[in-house]
C-alpha cells in the first residue's frame, strides 16, 4: 500500500518515472532540489551525458534491469546548475517491462562534496608545509655540516696566521678579515635558527618564542612586549609547537616588513581549563582600511598563517584600521591534542 504521507515528508527526493523517464510522481523534496514537474522527462546526469556507450546500451546508467544501490553524479536542475547528488533506484512490480516504473531516490550531497574538498585542501596544505619543513631541516644540516664547518676551518687558519706573524700590516688585514668572518658565521647561525630553531625542540614553545623576540629586537627598531601564561613545563606535540612558532614568526616578519611600527605585542593565554590557547598579535601605525581584512589577507604572509591555523583547527580574526595598526586574534580550541588528519 502506497504511504502518501511518508512520500510527502521524506527529506530525500523521490521520483517515480516510467520506462521513457517521464515523471509520474515526485515528492516536495525532489521538486525543491531539482525544480522538476510531473510530466517532464528526467534529464541525464553529467556522467551519463558523457559516457561512451556500447551498441544497444541505454545512455542512463540507472535504466538497466537491475536496481542501483548507490551512484554519485551531478544532476541538471531547472535552476541552471548541476547539483551533486547520490542516486539509488528500485522498481515497482508490474506485469511487463513496458509498464515498468522506476523509483529514483535523490540525496543532495553538495555539503558532503564541500567537506571532501575542504579535507583535500587541508591535506594538500599539510603535505606542502611538511615538505617545506623537511627542506628547511635539510638546509640547516647543510649550513652546519658544509658552510658552517668550512667557515670554522677558515677562522682557525686565520687566527693561526694572526698569532704567528709579526707583520703589523698583515695583522691588521687578518684582524679585519676575522671580523667579517665572525659576522658571516653569526649570519649563518641566524639563518639556521630561522630555518629550524633548536630551542623549540629542546626547550619548548615559550623559550623558543622568547629567543625569537630577542633576535628580532636586536635586528630591528621594534620593541616587542611578550605576555604569556605558558611556562617551561608546557609542552605540546612537535607538530603543534612548530606550527604555533611559525604562525608567530610569520606575523612578526610581517610587522617588521610592512607595519612601519615601533612597538608590537604578543600575548598567549590559556583558555578552556588549559585545553586551548588564544594568541593576540598587535602592531601600531600603518594598518589597512576597516572592513577590508579579506582583501589584505590574501598576501603570502597572512595566507601562510591562515594555512597553519587551519591545520590546528583554529580560527583567525584580523582587525585593522589605517593609522591604528593591525591585530591578529588566533584561537586554537584544543592545543594539547596530537594533530589529526582524518
Amino acid at each position: 500500500m502506497f504511504d502518501f504521507d511518508l512520500f510527502q515528508h521524506l527529506t530525500d527526493g523521490l521520483v517515480i518515472m516510467d520506462s521513457e523517464r517521464t515523471i509520474l510522481q515526485l515528492n516536495p523534496a525532489a521538486h525543491r532540489l531539482t525544480g522538476w514537474q510531473i510530466g517532464e522527462k528526467v534529464p541525464h546526469c553529467t556522467f551519463c551525458q558523457k559516457r561512451v556507450l556500447q551498441p544497444g546500451e541505454e545512455r542512463c546508467i540507472l535504466a538497466g534491469k537491475e536496481p542501483v544501490s548507490y551512484f554519485e553524479s551531478e544532476m541538471p536542475t531547472v535552476y541552471g546548475e548541476n547539483l551533486p547528488v547520490a542516486f539509488s533506484t528500485t522498481f515497482l512490480p508490474r506485469n511487463n517491462d513496458r509498464d515498468r516504473q522506476m523509483v529514483l531516490v535523490i540525496r543532495d550531497i553538495s555539503k558532503k562534496r564541500k567537506e571532501e574538498e575542504a579535507k583535500m585542501a587541508k591535506l594538500l596544505a599539510r603535505q606542502t608545509i611538511e615538505a617545506q619543513e623537511t627542506e628547511r631541516k635539510r638546509l640547516v644540516q647543510e649550513l652546519h655540516d658544509g658552510i658552517g664547518q668550512s667557515l670554522y676551518s677558515i677562522s682557525i687558519g686565520l687566527n693561526g696566521l694572526l698569532y704567528s706573524t709579526r707583520d703589523q700590516h698583515l695583522q691588521t688585514t687578518l684582524s679585519d678579515l676575522l671580523h667579517v668572518l665572525n659576522d658571516t658565521m653569526n649570519e649563518v647561525k641566524r639563518l639556521s635558527t630561522d630555518l629550524r630553531p633548536t630551542s623549540l625542540d629542546m626547550l619548548g614553545l615559550d623559550a623558543a618564542l622568547s629567543s625569537l623576540i630577542s633576535r628580532i629586537e636586536r635586528h630591528s627598531l621594534i620593541a616587542i612586549e611578550y605576555q604569556s601564561t605558558l611556562d617551561y613545563n608546557d609542552r605540546f606535540s612537535p607538530h603543534v609547537e612548530l606550527n604555533l612558532y611559525r604562525i608567530i614568526q610569520e606575523a612578526l616578519n610581517n610587522i617588521v616588513k610592512h607595519s612601519e611600527s615601533q612597538k608590537a605585542l604578543i600575548s598567549i593565554q590559556w583558555i578552556k581549563n588549559r585545553e586551548g590557547l588564544t594568541i593576540n598579535i598587535e602592531d601600531e601605525r600603518k594598518g589597512f582600511p576597516h572592513g577590508e581584512a579579506g582583501k589584505y589577507s590574501t598576501g603570502l604572509g597572512l595566507k601562510h598563517i591562515q594555512e597553519r591555523v587551519n591545520l590546528l583547527d583554529g580560527l583567525l580574526e584580523i582587525k585593522s584600521q589605517i593609522g591604528k595598526g593591525t591585530s591578529l586574534l588566533i584561537t586554537i580550541p584544543d592545543v594539547r591534542k596530537e594533530m589529526r588528519y582524518e
